[in-house]
């Protein structure tokens, strides 16, 4: 991602983007050089920086690549996943896909996935520069790629929102990335049409610093207002970052992961690509339910978490108003159903949403004897996907679920690192690929 998103939208006009980049180039030459270095050899040891950082904490990271820049030096690639990085795809050039033509956009894909396969480097999942996606590419994606990372979620903390003047900045970046309020949904995986989208986090390095300019105590205290409110609600911190601001912004990210370390109940702090795994092994659990009890059938790794019930039912403290139960099946008390009702006439999209949140779901003719009910009005009324796991959650009736997360980890938090260039000159070659990429797209005689 540029550190101007306006810049990265193909003009009209050849002359327009040339002006335009001269100036930015220009303006940003010192800086940039700084961060990105004229020759390969400092940007391999900007990036095994990040990685030497990451595993001090005993973490790995993510790093969706240009297929583009994976060619330059594929054994520079190969020798990061034998550390434990996983590299996914991020186009096969670093343009913006919503300029780009149905045809075009199959093009880059397949260039991409081409580039990982020949220089036998794996990849499951993708993302799109400046997080340019729409549903059109599902029907697009390469067979090998399981996951995609590309919906973005803003969060309102007060270290962005209370210095005056930010507003109008902010205002824009959401709009430029399409970014919904995390106020509003819920930072968890959602699966459609068999690809798992897993969410990012906003604002992101390079918004914070570049942008709105809150230098590296800022980003700090915002990256840990997210750390903990998403393991306050038991979500996901996708930390998305780029290798060229490590050193800038290091002391930020190093305070995230300590604290990430310390939290209690535990942060699973993994790649996307396990998460993808883990979201797919918890869409196989079931459970099984008759007058008198509740089994389930799942994995060793899944939390069933119980709240409200009992004192007879054997379980162990977790988290306020949650106790874990260790048995895979749990006796009902009388007619007792803590479950959640569905009434006829939920919207689907509910069902499947509080489906993917693991809570057991009762839609038999029996809906109304669970204490708590959900319908059509109580969805109206909470307006939101976050404001109806609210209302479940703050309710005080009886409950049973599997939880979202493995081993009994509250939450979650991922380093994905987008690594769009190694060097100064594959920088500003991006931007004569976003002039000819958008050029071809305008002439579609010329777009093979």
């Amino acid at each position: 991602m540029s550190l101007d998103p306006s810049a990265n939208v193909p003009p009209t006009a050849p002359s327009w983007l040339q002006q335009r980049t001269a100036r930015y180039l220009a303006a940003r030459s010192a800086a940039l050089v700084r961060r990105y270095g004229i020759t390969r050899a400092r940007a391999k040891d900007r990036v095994e920086a990040v990685v030497e950082g990451v595993a001090a904490f005993g973490y790995e990271l993510t790093l969706p690549t240009p297929g583009r820049v994976i060619e330059s030096d594929p054994s520079f690639f190969r020798e990061l996943q034998s550390l434990g990085v996983e590299l996914a795809l991020h186009g096969y050039d670093h343009v913006d896909f919503r300029g780009l033509s149905r045809d075009h956009a199959r093009k880059q894909l397949a260039l991409a996935a081409a580039a990982y396969e020949r220089n036998e480097i794996d990849y499951h999942g993708f993302r799109c520069p400046y997080l340019s996606y729409d549903d059109r590419l599902l029907e697009l994606l390469p067979a090998g790629v399981r996951y995609s990372s590309n919906r973005a979620l803003w969060w309102d903390v007060p270290a962005v929102t209370d210095p005056e003047g930010l507003s109008p900045i902010v205002a824009a970046l959401k709009q430029f990335y399409a970014a919904e309020s995390a106020d509003a949904a819920v930072s968890v995986p959602s699966t459609k049409r068999g690809v798992v989208e897993i969410p990012v986090s906003l604002p992101h390095d390079l918004l914070l610093h570049d942008r709105l300019r809150i230098g590296a105590d800022g980003a700090r205290q915002a990256w840990l207002e997210i750390l903990r409110e998403t393991h306050r609600r038991g979500e996901l911190f996708n930390l998305l970052f780029h290798p060229e601001s490590f050193s800038l912004l290091r002391p930020a990210m190093e305070a995230v992961w300590a604290e990430a370390s310390s939290l209690s109940p535990r942060v699973w702090v993994t790649r996307m690509r396990d998460i993808d795994e883990w979201w797919r092994e918890k869409a196989s659990f079931s459970t099984e339910i008759t007058p008198r009890s509740v089994s389930f059938r799942c994995t060793e790794r899944a939390t069933i978490l119980v709240r409200s019930l009992p004192r007879a039912t054997p379980t162990r403290s977790w988290s306020e108003p949650y106790d874990v139960l260790d048995a895979r099946t749990l006796e009902l008390a009388g007619p007792q159903r803590p479950f959640l009702g569905i009434a006829p006439g939920t919207p689907p999209r509910v069902v499947d949403l509080l489906a993917e949140q693991g809570y057991v779901l009762d839609s038999s003719s029996d809906y109304a004897r669970c204490d708590l009910v959900i319908d059509a009005a109580l969805v109206e009324l909470a307006a939101t996907e976050a404001g109806l796991i609210h209302r479940i959650e703050s309710s005080d009736a009886p409950l049973v679920r599997y939880w979202r997360w493995p081993r009994e980890a509250r939450s979650a938090l991922c380093v994905s690192g987008d690594l769009d260039a190694l060097t100064l000159v594959d920088y500003a070659l991006r931007f004569v690929r976003l002039w000819q990429n958008g050029r071809k797209d305008a002439r579609p005689d010329q777009a093979a």
